[in-house]
């Protein structure tokens, strides 16, 4: 008997700071690695027979790193979590919700809720979207998500959450983006219907989007960011991105991640790039209060909450798919050796790389 998911988490945005779409001298570089693992593998009649069919091409191509059939992505942040009960959850707005927001208006065309767990009509054009902190790459998709330029019957109720400042409000910081001249269309103009939810930083509140328990924590990133926590009927996803750790795993982190089965987490920079390395992908300037972490605090974070599952990524725009499958190695072999630890006897985790599309299906 299949389960019927409690949350599905998919991702639409996986870079940090700014787009970092394929180029084609990247393009071409997978194609020569493509044919070369063709040529090792056998070739075209080793593989597919004489002759080649269409599922058999794709079987193999499944079978492939993302290096070499796909790309991990060059969007940045945004996070669709779908809860059963609830009405649709997003995290960050940042160039990925494009992608988002064509998928959401195929689900009203095809007469769906936008999200598809839930069957409650008072909700179906609801949608919760939690910003971590507004630095560009979180926000710059919102003026193209296309349910936001919807009217008559099909008008979204858009309910924004956000860090409470004395600098401005937080409809303020979303407007300030589509003021002229940076955007032809001004935020009033939007036919959306808009609610913003200011959140206070020491006087932390729970809250409840549906059957969704969602608390957040401010973690280290210049100007301050949030962690996430959403909870639905026995599960559990944390979300830290533009996080820093410091000497030891952040307490505050490892708390509100505590009991949750997928962690996801800034792995923005190597360790050799965080100390600042010659030679390194991003130079050799120490990235020292940067606001970004690395794969071993990330796997530290999550043995030390007994998280079962990490996911890295808001990757480094500079790095391709080739080295992000190289840091996943690296980040693999790290955990492999904390887990020998006799600390962390009877524990386990399973590390991954954050993907544009991939899904996380908690049930």
């Amino acid at each position: 008997m299949v389960r019927k998911p409690v949350m599905n988490i998919t991702f639409w945005g996986v870079r940090g700071s700014v787009p970092a779409p394929l180029t084609a001298r990247q393009i071409r570089e997978k194609q020569i690695a493509l044919i070369e693992r063709i040529i090792k593998d056998g070739g075209t009649k080793k593989i597919f027979g004489a002759a080649s069919a269409n599922e058999a091409i794709e079987e193999y191509l499944k079978s492939l790193p993302p290096s070499l059939s796909g790309t991990y992505g060059g969007d940045t942040t945004c996070v669709e979590v779908q809860v059963a009960d609830a009405p649709l959850i997003l995290i960050d707005a940042g160039t990925g919700i494009r992608h988002l927001g064509r998928e959401i208006m195929r689900r009203l065309i095809a007469r769906e809720h936008v999200n598809p767990l839930c069957c409650d009509e008072r909700t179906k054009h609801d949608i919760h979207l939690f910003f971590t902190h507004f630095h560009w790459d979180h926000l710059q998709g919102f003026p193209f998500f296309a349910p936001g330029f919807l009217a008559g019957n099909n008008r979204m109720n858009v309910h924004f959450y956000g860090k409470k400042t004395t600098q401005q409000r937080l409809a303020d910081v979303l407007s300030g983006q589509q003021e002229c001249p940076n955007f032809p269309v001004a935020w009033d103009d939007m036919p959306c219907d808009r609610f913003a939810h200011e959140l206070h930083r020491l006087d932390r509140e729970t809250l409840h989007v549906g059957a969704a328990t969602i608390t957040y924590q401010e973690l280290t990133h210049p100007d301050a960011v949030f962690a996430y926590a959403i909870e639905a009927a026995g599960h559990k996803f944390t979300f830290a991105t533009d996080t820093e750790h410091k000497s030891v795993p952040d307490s505050r982190l490892i708390n509100i991640a505590k009991g949750s089965t997928v962690l996801y987490y800034d792995a923005q920079y190597a360790p050799e790039d965080y100390v600042g390395t010659k030679g390194s992908v991003t130079g050799n300037t120490p990235k020292f209060d940067w606001g970004h972490s690395t794969y071993e605090w990330g796997v530290r974070t999550a043995l030390e909450a007994s998280v079962p599952i990490l996911i890295l990524g808001h990757h480094e725009p500079a790095r391709d798919d080739f080295q992000l499958e190289e840091l996943l190695v690296r980040a693999q072999a790290y955990s492999r050796k904390m887990l020998s630890l006799p600390e962390n006897k009877g524990k386990q985790l399973t590390v991954k790389l954050a993907q544009d599309g991939h899904q996380e299906i908690l049930a």
